[in-house]
C-alpha cells in the first residue's frame, strides 16, 4: 500500500493558505458590477465558457497541479459552493471576507497567538455582526426586490420581472427558466397544483387546439391503484349522476380495460363530463402527489393496500376543484376546494422537513416544489439570446436571482456595495474581550470592510480606505457606486442587498476560515480520488 505523505506546521498551514488563496484571488475578481467574466476553457476544444458567477467559476475548478496547495484551494471551493447552495449569491463575498480573516488571523498566529482563543473572539464578533445586519434589515417591497435582483443580474428588465414573480408569489415560489433561441424575455404563470401525469383516452380531449382535457366544478375521485374492470367505476358514476355537477376527474395510478372504455362512452355521450388521468412519476414520488391531491381537494385516498377499493367508494370520498386538465405531459389540478387548514398544516409539515434536510437534498428540491404547488406559487421565466454564450451568461444570472430573492423577501434589505458590512463594524468593535480572544474581534472587524475594499478595486478605482471613510462620515447608507465612482445614498441609487445572503456569507466565511486556521496537518494520499463535486 503507498504511503501517505504528512504535511504538519507551518509547511501545511502555509501550503494550505496558498491554494485558498489562489481560488480566492480569482473568485474575488466577480464581486461588484463591474466583475470580470472568466473564461473557462473545454476539454473538446469548444469555445470557452463565460463565467461570471463565483459559485459556476468554483465548480469548474476540479484541482491545482500542487497537491498540498490544492487542499486549500478545495477548501474555497467547497465554502463558495456551499454559499450559493444555500442562499444562491454571495460566494464571492463568503470568500473574500474568509480569505481577509484567515490573512489577518494567520499573521498574528505567527508572532505567537494562540489560534483556538483566536476563534472565540472571531466566532464572538461575527455573532454580533450578524445580530446587527438583522438589526439593520427593512422589509423587501417589489421595488427593493428589483434592486437586489439588479446588483445580482446588472439586468434591469430580467431584475424588474424576477421582482414581479417573487412579488406576486412570494418565497416559496418555484420558479423554472426556459432557454430560448431567440432573444426573448417572459415570464408565464400558473394556477394550482401539477403533477407528471397523463390523460388516459385523446377521446377525453375537450380543447382540440391545445389537445388538452378541462373541465370545470367537478368531483375529484383519488385512487391508488389500477382501475380496470366495468365493476370498478361503476359506484362513482352512479353517485356522480346523482349529482347536480354531473361531471368527475378520476385519478389513479392506472386505468385500462373496461373501466376505461365505459369512461369514454359516457364522455362521448354526454351523460356525464370524465376526465381520467394518470399519475406517472416513481412510486414515492407518485404516493406524495396523491397526498398533496387529497390536501388540496379534500378527496379521500382510496387503495387496495387500505381494504378501500373504488368499488367501495363513499360520496364523502370526493373532492372538488374548479378546474382539473390534462394532457399527455401533465395533470393540473387548479385551486382545490380542501380544508384551508389542513392545506395550511400540510404545508407546515413540508417546511419543517425541508429544515431538517441540506439545501442541497434531492428530497429538498422536491419538497419545495410540493410547497410552491400546494400554494399555486408556480411559474416559468422564459429567456433567450443572440448567442448560446449570451443565453449561457444570462441564465446563470437568472438561477442566482431565483435563489437569492426569497431570502430578500424572508430577512429583508439592506445598504448594498459593503455598505451594511462597514456598518457592522461598530458592533463588533464593541465586543467585550481580552488578550487573544481580542485580537479575534479585531481581525474580523478589518476583514468586514474586505468587501467594499475589493468592489472598488473591481471597479478601477483608488484610494479605497479614503472612500471608505468618506462614505462612514456621510451616514450609514452612504457607499460607492462602483459604476459612477460617486459616493451616494444607496437607497437613492437603488444598490441594495439581501441581509439573507450576507449573513449567509459572514458565517460561511467564518466557518471555513476558522477550519483552515485551526489546520496544522494535512495528509496527502498517494492515490486521491478526484471528486467532481465541490
Amino acid at each position: 500500500m503507498p504511503t501517505p505523505q504528512v504535511l504538519q506546521n507551518e509547511n501545511a498551514t502555509r501550503a494550505l493558505k496558498r491554494g485558498f488563496d489562489q481560488i480566492a484571488n480569482l473568485l474575488a475578481l466577480t464581486l461588484g458590477p463591474t466583475q470580470g467574466a472568466i473564461l473557462s476553457a473545454k476539454d473538446t476544444g469548444a469555445a470557452p465558457e463565460i463565467l461570471t458567477d463565483a459559485a459556476t467559476v468554483a465548480r469548474r475548478i476540479i484541482a491545482l497541479p500542487d497537491r498540498a496547495e490544492d487542499v486549500g484551494a478545495m477548501l474555497a471551493r467547497n465554502l463558495v459552493w456551499r454559499q450559493h447552495v444555500r442562499a444562491g449569491d454571495g460566494g464571492a463575498t463568503a470568500v473574500v471576507l474568509a480569505q481577509a480573516i484567515l490573512r489577518h488571523a494567520r499573521a498574528y498566529i505567527a508572532a505567537g497567538g494562540n489560534a483556538m482563543m483566536l476563534r472565540r473572539g472571531i466566532e464572538r464578533a461575527a455573532r454580533a455582526a450578524v445580530d446587527a445586519l438583522t438589526t439593520m434589515a427593512r422589509p423587501a417591497r417589489t421595488e427593493e426586490l428589483a434592486h437586489v435582483a439588479e446588483t445580482l443580474t446588472g439586468d434591469p428588465k430580467l431584475s424588474a420581472l424576477l421582482a414581479e414573480i417573487f412579488t406576486k408569489l412570494g418565497p416559496d415560489a418555484h420558479v423554472t427558466i426556459e432557454d430560448y433561441l431567440a432573444p426573448y424575455l417572459e415570464r408565464q404563470y400558473y394556477e394550482g397544483g401539477r403533477f407528471v401525469g397523463r390523460l388516459v383516452s385523446p377521446y377525453l380531449i375537450t380543447d382540440s387546439a391545445t389537445r388538452r382535457a378541462n373541465i370545470a366544478d367537478c368531483h375529484i375521485a383519488l385512487y391508488a391503484g389500477t382501475v380496470s374492470g366495468i365493476d370498478d367505476i361503476e359506484p362513482l358514476l352512479k353517485i356522480v349522476a346523482e349529482t347536480s355537477w354531473h361531471q368527475v376527474a378520476l385519478i389513479a395510478k392506472e386505468i385500462s380495460g373496461t373501466a376505461l372504455m365505459t369512461l369514454v362512452l359516457n364522455h362521448r355521450h354526454g351523460k356525464l363530463k370524465i376526465l381520467a388521468a394518470e399519475l406517472r412519476e416513481k412510486d414515492s414520488k407518485r404516493t406524495n402527489d396523491f397526498q398533496d391531491l387529497a390536501v388540496l381537494t379534500g378527496a379521500t385516498i382510496l387503495s387496495p393496500e387500505t381494504g378501500r377499493p373504488l368499488a367501495k367508494i363513499e360520496p364523502s370520498d370526493l373532492g372538488a376543484a374548479p378546474r382539473v386538465e390534462a394532457d399527455a405531459d401533465e395533470l393540473i389540478v387548479v385551486a382545490g376546494e380542501g380544508d384551508p387548514e389542513a392545506v395550511k398544516k400540510h404545508a407546515d409539515t413540508l417546511r419543517a422537513r425541508i429544515e431538517t434536510l441540506p439545501a442541497d437534498d434531492d428530497e429538498t428540491r422536491d419538497l419545495k416544489f410540493r410547497l410552491a404547488r400546494l400554494n399555486g406559487q408556480i411559474a416559468k421565466l422564459l429567456i433567450g439570446a443572440h448567442t448560446a454564450a449570451e443565453r449561457g451568461v444570462i441564465h446563470q444570472q437568472a438561477e442566482k436571482a431565483i435563489r437569492a430573492l426569497p431570502l430578500a423577501l424572508r430577512k429583508g434589505v439592506a445598504p448594498g456595495g459593503g455598505v451594511a458590512f462597514l456598518n457592522c463594524i461598530p458592533a463588533v468593535r464593541a465586543v467585550q474581550a481580552t488578550g487573544d480572544e481580542a485580537f479575534g474581534v479585531q481581525v474580523v472587524a478589518r476583514a468586514l470592510a474586505e468587501p467594499f475594499k475589493r468592489i472598488v478595486q473591481n471597479a478601477g478605482l483608488d484610494a479605497p480606505a479614503s472612500l471608505i471613510a468618506e462614505a462612514q462620515r456621510r451616514g450609514v447608507n452612504f457607499g460607492c457606486d462602483a459604476m459612477t465612482g460617486q459616493i451616494v445614498a444607496m437607497d437613492d441609487a437603488g444598490i441594495l442587498d439581501s441581509v439573507g445572503v450576507l449573513r449567509e456569507a459572514l458565517q460561511t466565511a467564518v466557518s471555513g476560515a476558522v477550519m483552515a486556521l485551526t489546520t496544522e496537518t494535512i495528509v496527502l494520499h498517494a492515490n486521491p480520488q478526484t471528486s467532481y463535486e465541490p
